[in-house]
């Protein structure tokens, strides 16, 4: 799923999506998150 996808999906706008993703970026990562990844992993994503 793409972050547009998953912004769309969360009804919030991509731009929203992007700020709250930079902000817990270290969460993410331990996750298996990586910066600048086109699609979300299924484990991000729940």
């Amino acid at each position: 799923m793409t972050r547009q996808e998953l912004a769309l999906k969360a009804g919030v706008h991509p731009d929203t999506l992007g700020r709250w993703l930079k902000r817990h970026q270290h969460t993410l990562e331990a996750l298996g998150l990586q910066p600048g990844m086109r699609l979300l992993p299924p484990k991000v994503v729940k």
